[in-house]
């Protein structure tokens, strides 16, 4: 049997994981369907944008754990269609399943996954069964969470704790199930905008424009990385949230533009609200992405300024509430998150090595950023050739997105970061794949809009078709490697070594981790291996030694 595919002995496991993931999308898409009249995949993100919404209050100001609200928010998301809305449409239901069929193959790969990434040990995961333990946020008074930030924001950690109602140790492997899953919402949300107004409004996208969704979100995207989107890191979060964004934000311009009242405002504040506490970066996102948005409005010239700026601010203030909310519950929880540098120890010093550092990275990756380039090319092409229509729209927003967003990643090199990590331009680009999506929906639509498959016969444009059809299906299987990033040595050696001392240790069992040369990242793995995956010893007292 291939280690990329799921064993024989653990498919029950494996396949137990990927119903809890399916049933957190599916929750997700009823609650948010009852919320607001939008396509299912929008739908989803606004479903995490309330439960992100509903939890947070909870947890702050409720002294009761959030087993009952989460209970509640299930329960509602089963009835609030039922009784609000209606049951979802047939075309929903359709376009959901479609992407399910032909990322099967993908969900084969992956069903086995286990924890990987330093990250997801030192603060993502300790983070995400805290919630399953004790249903309550970290603070000071309450048990230890054995986690490098535990003050980090808990939107993603949510989606894994709603799947912790089917399957306790879902958190896991479930962070990354469920980061596969929001990246399948952001192929569908491109499969419907390359689709565009063609067919009925609830008509789902075809099976070969729902491939070319696939791949434009994880083959084709110049910013994809399995062991980075498919880890349990907030990038896939941050990148979807911001593609939905865009989209709800060019239909709002759009509805503007025409004189009409922006349909979008509700979805769009929900989604907002779901990426500002998906990571503590979401914040620079969320307000890049409103600025982008205010600019773009303004040199487009077709919508006032003041219905501009209500539908902008209308549409904040959901994340502006949830990040005030967490801020006054950090204000008095005395755990550590990333704060920003006392001003006096700001790294203005490492500004030039830091910038030396951006360009080596952004040559590192010279596919994405020469993608970039390309669409900077191509804005007064569109503006020449069409004026402005949503694609010009779109490549306009981005390039303000692109300025604005770089801007504050340099903001936090100089406020928030050690000098040695501002200096190396840490996860330079990590931070711009998180707008990847936006970058392929508008190259996408460029070239849509260009006609560069206009020449084809039939013949030939049903052929292209088949083929995209054969490689999302087929794509999961030649790149099984790359996608079982969990699989990278010495990370086997670690899960073995976890295993076989699990049946020697009792809960509060002291154990001494002798580790030479270790900095820091196995004894982290074999930590977290030992306290959260099953059987756990979360009460484990571990001392390490280097």
């Amino acid at each position: 049997m291939s280690p990329y595919l799921p064993a024989p002995g653990e498919l029950l496991g494996d396949l137990t994981g990927l119903l809890s993931c399916w049933g957190v999308g599916a929750v997700l898409f009823l609650a948010g369907s009852g919320l607001v009249s939008a396509a299912p995949e929008i739908a989803i993100l606004c479903g995490w944008g309330a439960l992100s919404l509903w939890l947070t209050v909870w947890g702050v100001f409720s002294p009761f754990p959030l087993y009952a609200p989460l209970f509640a928010f299930v329960l509602a998301a089963l009835l609030l269609p039922a009784f609000w809305r209606g049951r979802p449409e047939r075309g929903a239901v359709a376009a959901l399943l479609r992407m399910l069929a032909l990322s099967l193959p993908l969900w084969l790969v992956i069903a086995p996954i286990r924890p990987s990434q330093p990250d997801s040990f030192l603060n993502l995961l300790p983070n995400a069964f805290y919630l399953v333990d004790y249903g309550r946020f970290p603070a000071k008074g309450l048990p230890p969470s054995y986690s490098y930030l535990p003050g980090a924001p808990y939107n993603t950690q949510f989606l894994s704790f709603l799947g912790s109602f089917l399957n306790p140790g879902f958190p896991a492997s479930g962070m990354s199930l469920v980061n596969v899953m929001l990246t399948l919402v952001a192929g569908l949300m491109i499969a419907r905008a390359l689709k565009g107004d063609k067919g009925a409004a609830d008509e789902p996208p075809s099976w070969t424009l729902t491939a070319i969704g696939l791949l434009l979100a994880t083959l084709f995207n110049p910013g994809f990385v399995p062991r980075v989107n498919f880890a349990s890191y907030g990038e896939s979060a941050l990148a979807v949230t911001a593609l939905c964004s865009a989209i709800l934000i060019n239909e709002g311009e759009g509805d503007l533009a025409a004189g009409e009242k922006p349909r979008a405002l509700f979805p769009l504040a929900l989604v907002l609200a779901a990426m500002i506490n998906a990571k503590q970066s979401g914040v620079g996102l969320v307000v890049a992405l409103l600025f982008a948005a205010f600019l773009t409005g303004l040199a487009e010239g077709a919508a006032r300024r003041r219905a501009l700026f209500r539908f902008l601010a209308g549409a904040a203030l959901a994340a502006a509430a949830l990040f005030a909310i967490w801020r006054y519950h950090m204000a008095g929880a005395g755990v550590a998150e990333l704060r920003l540098l006392p001003f006096s120890l700001w790294n203005w010093r490492e500004i030039p090595e830091a910038l030396s550092s951006a360009l080596w990275a952004a040559w590192a990756r010279a596919w994405y950023f020469a993608a970039v380039a390309i669409l900077f090319a191509l804005i007064p092409v569109f503006l020449r050739r069409q004026g402005w229509t949503a694609t010009t729209r779109l490549l306009v927003f981005f390039a303000v997105l692109f300025i604005f967003y770089n801007g504050f990643v340099f903001f936090t090199y100089v406020a928030v970061f050690a000098p040695v990590m501002s200096a190396a331009a840490h996860s330079f680009f990590r931070y711009n794949a998180q707008l990847s999506l936006v970058l392929v929906l508008a190259l996408a639509l460029a070239a849509r809009d260009l006609g560069l498959l206009r020449g084809f016969s039939e013949k030939r444009l049903r052929a292209l078709g088949g083929a995209m059809l054969a490689l999302a299906l087929l794509a999961p299987i030649g790149f099984a490697k790359t996608l079982r990033f969990d699989l990278v040595m010495p990370q086997p050696l670690v899960w073995n070594l976890a295993k076989e001392l699990a049946p020697y240790l009792k809960q509060k069992d002291r154990l001494a981790l002798i580790l030479p040369g270790d900095n820091g990242s196995l004894e982290a793995m074999l930590s977290g291996l030992l306290r959260f995956e099953t059987p756990r010893h979360r009460r484990l007292r571990i001392f390490y030694r280097a």
